[in-house]
């Protein structure tokens, strides 16, 4: 997938898991469709906006699209095994790069037929999945191995809208681009500022308080860089200008999921870009050994001389820095974090490379196990491990986590974030693990 949409999000350095939350412009639902914004002041990117009185609004409800006709060469077996966005065919409209956007299908109505016109039985011809919106046919069914289907579905897209105000005080709301994977809110116009986003995933019946995203006047956190105390040997060849080789090792973020084949877009080489920039006498150079939907313990027990090579990748180039991405290693609980980072660290000790661990970013939220976008603690206890793993071996942590959970507070719903829907981040999220990255680092 190659794209180049992203917005700059104004991410907000913090110290810690836990962020505050800041002043926001009163928002309320006052009916199934519509919100009150105001009375209030509030002040956002360094400039006051007021509304004198409340102000309401009329939310078009999401919207349902009608598919006809869409044609399909051949049709798969459905193969209830594997993962669930990948069981069988994706209807074109609801793809998000390698998967499909759940719960945007509309189940009832979905049709399968022939060219010819005959309609096949669901659950005796095809399966259907109408969560994940993947299909696929039934061995001993009807419908031919080779054969092309034309498919009727309806689909209800996501649609982020924004609330913005002019320098004279008069709010609008602007409706957003309804779509499925990473969406962008609403471009303000011309010395508007927003200053609250509307989430209507698709089928939503009705608002309710978990739509409405206020964009908070966040406090500046600042965090101290540690890269002083804990990667004194890479810091002091930066400043000297020296070289330096840093491998990011990690899974499929690693290898660019999200944004495509465009290395210039994956996080590790924009955190190369800026650190080169910051030291410009130096010469650093980047490795990625990164492995799509694998763990590290997967990764460090592949066989030698393979596609992938731990000792080879990782171990053998002798780099002075190691950042480690591994939102795969999130099965691990705390304890087990703990047993498995110190063997990591073992190796890496062995060969005398610093190390930044890196927070992973937020995925599908029923993989969170969380009913919520807007939540300030990162609820996995892999997070928590990782955390605690760093503060008592003294390494260094960029966490991205942190950023992620603040995301709501900004007016984001992470999700929008994702572009296969389920966690590969865009750009902005790519931009999030840099900001997390750079701030270990002085600012010389």
């Amino acid at each position: 997938m190659s794209r180049l949409r992203w917005l700059t999000l104004a991410i907000i350095p913090t110290t810690g898991c836990v962020a505050q939350g800041g002043p926001f412009m009163p928002i309320r639902i006052t009916g199934a469709w519509s919100v009150a914004v105001g009375p209030g002041v509030v002040q956002l990117q360094g400039r006051e906006v007021r509304l004198a009185a409340e102000v309401s609004f009329d939310v078009p409800a999401a919207q349902v699209i009608e598919a006809k006709g869409e044609a399909f060469a051949q049709l798969p077996v459905f193969n209830p095994q594997a993962g669930p966005w990948a069981r069988g065919a994706k209807p074109s409209k609801l793809i998000t790069e390698e998967c499909t956007a759940t719960g945007c299908l509309i189940p009832e109505g979905f049709t399968v037929r022939s060219e010819g016109g005959e309609v096949y039985t669901l659950d005796q011809d095809y399966t259907l999945d109408g969560f994940w919106a993947n299909f696929g046919r039934i061995e001993g069914g009807k419908i031919p191995a080779n054969q092309k289907v034309l498919v009727d579905y309806r689909y209800s897209p996501h649609r982020l809208d924004s609330i913005v105000v002019n320098e004279k005080g008069e709010a609008r709301l602007i409706v957003g681009e309804p779509g499925v994977g990473d969406m962008l809110p609403p471009v303000p116009g011309e010395g508007e500022i927003a200053i609250a986003n509307i989430w209507v995933p698709g089928r939503t019946e009705q608002l309710t308080e978990e739509n409405l995203f206020p964009i908070e006047a966040l406090p500046g956190l600042a965090s101290e860089p540690t890269a002083e105390k804990l990667l004194p040997k890479t810091l002091a060849k930066l400043r000297a200008g020296q070289d330096v080789t840093i491998i990011a090792w990690g899974d499929s973020v690693t290898c660019g999921g999200g944004v495509g084949a465009d290395q210039s877009l994956w996080y590790q080489y924009r955190f190369q870009k800026r650190l080169q920039e910051r030291f410009p006498k130096a010469n650093v150079k980047l490795l990625t050994a990164g492995w799509g939907g694998q763990s590290s313990r997967g990764y460090m027990d592949a066989p030698a001389g393979g596609a992938h090579d731990f000792k080879r990748d990782v171990l053998d180039p002798k780099p002075d820095l190691v950042t480690i991405e591994f939102v795969n290693d999130a099965y691990l609980n705390e304890e087990q974090t703990q047993t498995h980072y110190t063997e990591i660290m073992g190796h890496l000790n062995g060969i005398g490379a610093e190390v930044i661990l890196i927070t992973p970013h937020l995925v599908r939220p029923d993989w969170l196990g969380v009913k919520t976008l807007k939540f300030d603690e990162d609820p996995r206890p892999y997070v928590k491990g990782l955390r605690r793993f760093a503060a008592e071996h003294n390494l260094a942590l960029a966490d991205a986590s942190a950023r992620w959970c603040r995301l709501y507070r900004q007016g984001i719903p992470y999700v929008t974030l994702e572009a296969n829907s389920i966690n590969h981040p865009d750009v902005r999220g790519m931009d999030i693990f840099v900001e997390a990255l750079m701030s270990v680092f002085p600012k010389e």
